[in-house]
């Protein structure tokens, strides 16, 4: 079972502060936990553009920034907001416009609980 519906302690609530991420390995799965507007989130630590590592992001207001190609994604909801133009200049042509593509995050549930955050589907 890979974090389905039964709730896997992660870490204690201290360990997330404000405004901050922290990477954890659950059943050998990436996951992004942080702590923003005192609400918990927690996400696939691979960016469903290209599988780059999100813990390299930067966070900027509601969304996780990707370092790699600069796409944007909520958060708390896991969609794509923003995706960095890539045009160079007026006359550049997109060679294929199946690359720019991307998914949404997998998003996880979070619970705090007795001092303990723990995560689901």
């Amino acid at each position: 079972m890979v974090l389905e519906d039964m709730l896997r302690r992660v870490c204690s609530s201290d360990q997330i502060r404000e405004g901050t991420l922290q990477l954890f390995a659950v059943e050998h799965i990436e996951v992004i936990v942080g702590r923003k507007g005192g609400k918990l989130f927690a996400f696939n630590n691979s960016c469903p553009h290209r599988g780059a590592s999100l813990s390299k992001g930067e966070l900027k207001d509601n969304r996780i920034v990707c370092y790699m190609h600069g796409y944007e994604y909520d958060i708390f909801t896991g969609r794509l907001e923003n995706m960095k133009s890539w045009k160079k200049e007026k006359t550049w042509i997109e060679q294929n416009p199946e690359w720019r593509k991307s998914g949404n995050l997998t998003i996880y549930r979070v619970v705090e609980e007795n001092g303990s955050i723990f995560l689901s589907r």
